[in-house]
């Protein structure tokens, strides 16, 4: 079996530089790490992360904190294009990550819990903001270092990445009133999350300045209950000129839905949503859409962990991506007659 030693030998380098090496010490010269990475794959050399973990108390990997681990969950192109800018950041800076799997709320606190337990991760980021969250609860108790993809809700140094969601739903709500619009239905995602109730603020906050009314309705993903919903809709003639859906997810299903009910976009009404995807673009038809950039969000949030943890100078615990709105032919300017 090779062994540190065996590298040591064959680099022509002492042991100690050899596991700095491995633990990633930035005070090695690139020269001497190439020499060193060299050997190690001329040998096969594997290092013991495990035996590493027990002495130096560092994993040299992220813990990732998800919502649920439902399909509607992991195939979101949110998360997606998030985890993609995270993988990105602690791939650049040497870090490995790990997922939170599980699909209830209960059993991802206990696989939090033994994360921290088992010193399998170095630091987390959570990818929503609660209010009252037993999880983040846990974090701060055991002294995590960890980081926040959305909104800020305590007076706490707590770094948080994320949009203005409230100026974005205006910006968007804006838009679409200036197309004539005065029907409004904003469909939101159950759950109590801060990014929800921003985006509805700033719908709100457009239809009182215009001296207009929205209505406001709530749901999980289920194609069924809201299937049940547009049928009501359609059957006593009250369907909205332009509905907003609170993600794409829920865009994705209401097109189905309405595609099934025959009820035409953007003839019969419009539609738009929040974050831009393949979903978005290629959908029939293609929809207009917040650009939120979660690439960006999920880079920064990843960049920002591994500062707190090596323990560097935090100047800005809120961080803001902006956004920008794609349009597309799910909206447009309202005929006359209509």
């Amino acid at each position: 079996m090779i062994t540190i030693k065996d590298v040591a030998k064959a680099a022509n380098v002492a042991p100690s530089t050899v596991s700095r090496v491995i633990s990633g010490n930035n005070r090695i010269s690139d020269t001497t790490r190439g020499k060193v990475l060299s050997v190690m794959k001329e040998l096969g050399y594997q290092p013991n992360h495990a035996a590493r973990t027990l002495v130096t108390k560092k994993s040299k990997t992220i813990g990732i904190i998800q919502k649920s681990g439902r399909n509607e969950t992991r195939q979101n192109p949110f998360i997606i294009d998030v985890l993609s800018g995270i993988y990105k950041s602690c791939k650049a800076h040497g870090y490995a990550t790990i997922s939170t799997t599980n699909e209830q709320y209960e059993n991802i606190e206990l696989e939090v819990s033994h994360m921290i337990s088992y010193h399998a991760v170095d630091g987390f980021i959570l990818l929503y903001s609660k209010e009252n969250d037993v999880i983040e609860q846990i974090l701060t108790q055991q002294s995590m270092p960890y980081v926040v993809v959305g909104k800020p809700l305590l007076d706490k140094q707590i770094i948080h990445i994320d949009n203005n969601n409230v100026e974005a739903s205006e910006q968007l709500t804006r838009y679409l009133v200036s197309l004539g619009h005065t029907k409004f239905l904003f469909l939101a995602e159950r759950g109590n999350y801060e990014v929800v109730k921003d985006r509805i603020e700033g719908f709100t906050n457009v239809l009182k300045q215009h001296t207009q009314k929205g209505l406001i309705e709530y749901f999980d993903m289920n194609y069924q209950s809201i299937k049940s919903y547009f049928h009501h809709l359609l059957t006593h003639n009250e369907l909205p000129s332009v509905i907003i859906t609170s993600d794409t997810m829920l865009n994705h299903i209401v097109l189905s839905v309405l595609y099934e009910l025959q009820i035409r976009v953007p003839t019969d009404l419009q539609t738009a949503t929040f974050n831009d995807s393949y979903l978005t673009e290629f959908a029939a038809p293609p929809q207009t859409a917040v650009n939120i950039h979660p690439d960006l969000l999920g880079e920064s949030a990843g960049d920002a962990i591994i500062q707190l943890i090596s323990g560097e100078h935090i100047v800005d615990f809120n961080k803001v991506i902006p956004t920008d709105i794609i349009k597309r032919v799910s909206t447009q300017y309202l005929k006359k007659e209509q």
